[in-house]
């Protein structure tokens, strides 16, 4: 039998199998409704977070639509890592116990046709989940900022990560005879890369510690430095005077401790929110990463960043001169593409510089395919398992596993 046309028979019957539920309709209704919700109160406190900016500052500081777009995604991957494992994590056991899986094995059906279909009808079955939410996607495309490309490629990595997760419910359904015990370890596995890998990454750092590091630091000397204080607690402090008392920082020579965050980064390689936020395009008015953060709470290039800054290893040279400029208040800031340091207040740049320069962060070399390799790698494994654990006839029966 060809190939295709076989895989295509097994897809017919699993999906043929789920619509006759009326469970499954219900099932949708539900998750329309629920997603719903959930997207009704996240961009009810969008926009209130508008108006009070608005009310505060005279004027909506940034854009709303990156804010709920970001959480609608990371809320619609979430659920969609829950429901996709319920469609494969008894597939294949579940079968054998009801006396299917032996019927179909009985046919001209190859074992790679079933595993295949068994696949591609769960992972389908999860997208139409995932579309589903897809109008609350666009809602929140009408708040501004969002671009049709940032949309395409957030659903397309979503899309790819279910089908990981089926491969791996598909492939703990083969090698564990009971239902409940695949069912629990594939949602373990999901556990580990979502959880633990940042868990195993946070208890890494306490190795990555390095002590007695020195740091060439930018700043007033102990003297300069009371004398600024009394200054500034006696609310004499113009910008002039900030500006004075930045001329006389110099070089000093400090020894503190230092964590290498860049070694233990990889860890969160293949986390799928991370893969997600990293692949997401930044937003049209978005040019410098850093800057763009430091003004608009988008949770997509906070991680994006968040893992990039990880990645890059210890300064060997600090300013803390330049928090002599951000006394008061409405200051802020950061670096532009050169590394060179950039501070405003009220909005406005202000004339500040500083000997100090912060290698950029490079955001052109994308580390998303490095995670979704690894995990399409690990999907693929767990298909391949299915696969073999499918083939007829068989060499060894585990302990308390029936053929029919």
């Amino acid at each position: 039998m060809n190939f295709w046309n076989g895989m295509t028979t097994v897809v017919t019957l699993e999906l043929k199998q789920r619509i006759r539920s009326k469970l499954w309709i219900w099932a949708i209704v539900i998750w329309f409704v629920f997603i719903g919700a959930v997207t009704t109160l996240i961009m009810t406190a969008v926009a209130a977070t508008g108006r009070n900016d608005s009310e505060v500052l005279g004027s909506t500081p940034y854009q709303t639509g990156p804010l709920a777009f970001g959480l609608i995604v990371l809320f619609v991957l979430g659920m969609g890592l829950v429901i996709a494992p319920t469609f494969t994590a008894t597939s294949i056991n579940s079968d054998r116990y009801q006396s299917v899986l032996a019927t179909l094995q009985a046919t001209r059906l190859s074992a790679l046709q079933i595993a295949a279909g068994k696949l591609v009808a769960a992972w389908l079955t999860s997208l139409l989940f995932i579309v589903v939410a897809l109008p609350f996607i666009i809602w929140s495309v009408t708040l501004g900022d969002i671009s049709a490309g940032q949309v395409l490629v957030c659903f397309a990595t979503i899309f790819i990560e279910v089908a990981v997760v089926c491969a791996i419910g598909l492939g703990w359904s083969a090698l564990i005879s009971r239902p409940v015990g695949s069912a629990v370890l594939t949602y373990l596995s999901v556990v580990a890369l979502c959880v633990l890998s940042m868990v195993v990454m946070s208890i890494s750092l306490a190795l990555a510690i390095e002590e007695d590091a020195e740091v060439q630091v930018w700043r007033l000397s102990t003297a300069d430095q009371t004398k600024f204080d009394q200054q500034y607690e006696d609310g004499d402090l113009s910008w002039a005077a900030k500006e004075e008392w930045a001329r006389k920082c110099t070089w000093n020579t400090e020894t503190e401790f230092q964590i290498h965050t860049e070694r233990v980064w990889w860890m969160l390689l293949p986390n799928p929110f991370v893969i997600v936020a990293d692949a997401a395009p930044l937003p049209p008015s978005a040019t410098n990463l850093e800057r763009y953060i430091s003004s608009n709470p988008d949770p997509l290039a906070m991680i994006k960043l968040g893992v990039r800054s990880m990645a890059r290893p210890p300064a060997t040279e600090r300013d803390d001169c330049v928090y002599i400029m951000l006394t008061g208040y409405d200051t802020d800031y950061g670096y532009d593409d050169d590394g060179n340091v950039w501070v405003t207040q009220n909005g406005l740049p202000m004339s500040y510089t500083s000997p100090v320069k912060q290698p950029p962060l490079n955001i052109e070399t994308p580390i998303w395919p490095w995670g979704l390799g690894i995990n399409l790698a690990l999907g693929a494994g767990f298909f391949i398992i299915a696969w073999l654990r499918l083939r007829v006839p068989y060499a060894r029966l585990p302990k308390g596993q029936r053929v029919a």
